[in-house]
């Protein structure tokens, strides 16, 4: 899953400091690093145990998609807000 989080926020940056649009970007996913998981776990997306699991990025991932479903955000859009709110420990 790490060089799936590396592609997916990749794009993610692509679009948002170029003039590049993708299509179909409901299927970049979160991009699930440690920040992410660790946000996850405190907004109870994931539980501990899920947390501790070997799986959990691939957890992670569907349950944002899950969760952001028939909304107007996309996973990878949460990205950013849920690394920044584990490191600033919020």
């Amino acid at each position: 899953m790490g060089s799936n989080k590396i592609c997916n926020y990749g794009l993610y940056v692509m679009e948002q400091y170029t003039d590049v649009t993708l299509i179909d970007r409901e299927n970049i996913t979160v991009a699930p690093d440690i920040h992410v998981i660790q946000a996850s776990e405190q907004l109870h997306v994931i539980s501990a145990g899920e947390a501790a699991l070997s799986n959990v990025q691939e957890i992670v991932a569907n349950r944002c998609q899950e969760i952001l479903k028939d909304t107007d955000l996309v996973p990878i859009d949460v990205h950013t807000p849920m690394r920044l709110r584990s490191r600033g420990k919020f």
